[in-house]
């Protein structure tokens, strides 16, 4: 059988893998840093942008806080829009003498 011959081509990652961590030293300061298992710099730029954008988002904590948000509003009312035209439910009279359930 014929010797296998190597191939001369520089070996490299798959681009999938460039969004990934890896390689982290230990911190002397702190001893279990978040800073040693994350590391924006080495992710792509859109992967970054697209990160910042999650963190920026502020949830609101009350529907008074949602109800002064533009964006918030206009969430509930594509969320409501959808409920009704997928027939998910009907608005209805509240029966009388009955008391409603809270939710969280």
């Amino acid at each position: 059988a014929a010797p296998l011959r190597k191939s001369g081509r520089t070996s490299k990652p798959p681009l999938w893998l460039t969004d990934f961590v890896h390689h982290v030293k230990p911190s002397s300061s702190t001893p279990y840093s978040i800073t040693d298992s994350i590391n924006y710099s080495s992710l792509s730029l859109s992967y970054q942008t697209c990160l910042s954008s999650y963190s920026s988002i502020v949830e609101p904590t009350s529907f008074d806080q949602a109800v002064n948000d533009s964006n918030w509003v206009q969430a509930m009312k594509l969320e409501i829009q959808a409920l009704t035209d997928n027939n998910t439910w009907e608005l209805v009279d509240f029966p009388a003498g009955k008391s409603p359930i809270g939710c969280k």
